[in-house]
């Protein structure tokens, strides 16, 4: 790929995912500002046991099916091609309907003994619908994968979202003063329809694209193969994550004596503070997208030197940029959660969660490029190691603690992981770390940019902070871009 082609491609994916993520932060503004700090607890605690049964729904299915049109397509076998998407089709539809069927049977419970809050069955019953949509569309966007085709994913994801946000808003206004649970339950089919109309299109799209002829079966057990590991490995992360989220409140009410403030501030911060920290890393996460095929490719024919070239350049640029964005969460981060949440809570955590804004983008992208080089078991084990100390720290810090030592939580695990992953990074491409491009000189440029910054006015009220931060990123990237010592893309002409 020239670079050309993969900015424009970069440029797609960033523009698909900036709206949308702007979207899902208009919504969760949106909500906070009805549900409160209480009532976001309460949203992302529901949608941390929907996350479970999308987990069963989904189990690895949509990755079997790109690898098996993939590889048929590249045969010329297409009658298998289209035998590999029924095929998953038929299992999708089955799990799919398995985990609505099972949310539905265990709401209560759900909703009573790991949320807290019995009111909260009426929300999971809506969800258990989505799931059978959601799970045969993720079949349909793996097998407009397979065919190297990106744009009916990328529209039905933004149909999606746009009927989601509408849906809501509808809700918002119509329901506000109904009781919490009720209006809850509102909000969230919305989702339920999204996915259903996200579906349709999808599959629509899906009749228009494939091939005629017969259907030919495919090898036994070829899903099978594919998926179980897949499913294997999302099963353990899900449950791991989960069973941290459900754990903070009550951890966190021990401390303070008051489930409901344990609520609001595991509100606060899983549905307002952390979805603004990774709002701007939409170019981040089209960058791992496209380099994923790329460091395979050069990692595939043992070309060392070109894979760590690439894998050098994208650290050095996901460090640049984070540290901007760190730096702009730290100066700003009180007047964002002023603005946009109300909240002085959600400001704090900001800009306690500010200086490791790299270390978890970083991530990211060390996520994105093992992949690429199939050396995936090792990001599991790291992020397994990383879930399992997460949670026993948080049960012994938070407590005594509060929110203040599940925040110290995560400021040692987000560094902990990222170490990890990119130390086993830079031993698949037998890379050594580069001090000073990817730390001391992104380290220069916010000191001497924050320097320049201090000397004019723009701290306070909506159109200052603009401006700052404009101000502020414009001085950081001009000092940055000063002090490379040539202009070199990430990737070759080719």
């Amino acid at each position: 790929m020239n670079h050309r082609k993969f900015m424009q491609n970069a440029a797609i994916l960033t523009g698909t995912g900036l709206a949308l993520r702007a979207a899902g932060l208009l919504l969760r503004v949106l909500l906070a500002n009805v549900l409160g700090e209480g009532g976001m607890g309460l949203y992302s605690l529901t949608f941390t046991v929907y996350n479970l049964f999308i987990t069963l729904a989904q189990s690895g299915i949509g990755v079997a099916v790109t690898r098996l049109v993939a590889q048929y397509l590249a045969l010329k076998e297409h009658d298998k091609a289209e035998g590999a998407l029924r095929a998953c089709l038929l299992r999708a539809g089955l799990l799919g309907s398995l985990a609505g069927a099972v949310l539905w049977i265990g709401a209560p419970f759900l909703a009573g003994r790991w949320i807290g809050e019995p009111s909260c069955t009426f929300a999971l019953r809506v969800l258990a619908f989505s799931l059978p949509f959601m799970a045969v569309a993720g079949c349909f966007n793996g097998y407009f994968l397979g065919r190297r085709e990106v744009r009916p994913g990328c529209f039905a994801q933004t149909l999606e979202q746009a009927v989601r946000l509408g849906m809501v808003a509808l809700a918002v206004a119509l329901f506000r003063h109904r009781p919490r649970a009720f209006l809850l339950g509102m909000v969230v089919l919305a989702n339920t329809v999204s996915e259903g109309i996200s579906c349709l299109f999808l599959g629509i799209q899906a009749g228009k694209k494939r091939e005629k002829g017969n259907y030919s079966p495919i090898e036994k057990g070829a899903v099978r193969r594919i998926a179980l590991p897949v499913a294997a490995s999302k099963y353990l992360s899900t449950a791991l994550h989960s069973t941290e989220n459900i754990l903070i409140p009550t951890a966190i009410a021990r401390h303070t004596g008051d489930y409901s403030l344990g609520l609001a501030q595991f509100g606060a911060l899983k549905g307002m503070a952390i979805p603004l920290l990774f709002f701007p890393a939409s170019f981040l996460n089209a960058l791992s997208s496209l380099l994923v095929p790329e460091v395979t490719e050069t990692y595939a024919r043992a070309d060392g030197r070109a894979t760590g070239r690439i894998v050098g350049r994208a650290l050095e640029i996901t460090t640049a940029l984070s540290v901007m964005i760190g730096g702009v969460f730290f100066l700003y981060g009180k007047e964002l959660g002023r603005l946009l949440y109300h909240s002085d809570t959600v400001g704090m955590m900001l800009r306690v969660l500010a200086p490791i804004t790299p270390f978890m983008y970083l991530d990211t992208i060390a996520d994105g490029l093992l992949k690429g080089m199939d050396q995936q078991r090792y990001a599991l084990r790291n992020n397994t190691v990383d879930s399992i100390l997460r949670i026993l720290l948080t049960a012994a810090a938070v407590p005594a603690f509060g929110i203040y030592g599940f925040l110290g939580v995560m400021v040692f695990s987000n560094i902990l992981v990222a170490t990890l992953n990119i130390r086993t990074l830079l031993r698949a491409c037998c890379l050594q770390v580069d001090w000073r491009g990817w730390l001391l000189r992104p380290l220069a440029a916010v000191g001497l940019a924050t320097a320049f910054w201090s000397i004019f006015p723009l701290k306070s009220g909506l159109m200052a902070c603009i401006l700052g931060a404009a101000l502020w990123c414009g001085f950081y990237l001009l000092l940055y871009w000063l002090t490379l010592p040539q202009k070199e893309f990430i990737i070759k002409t080719g």
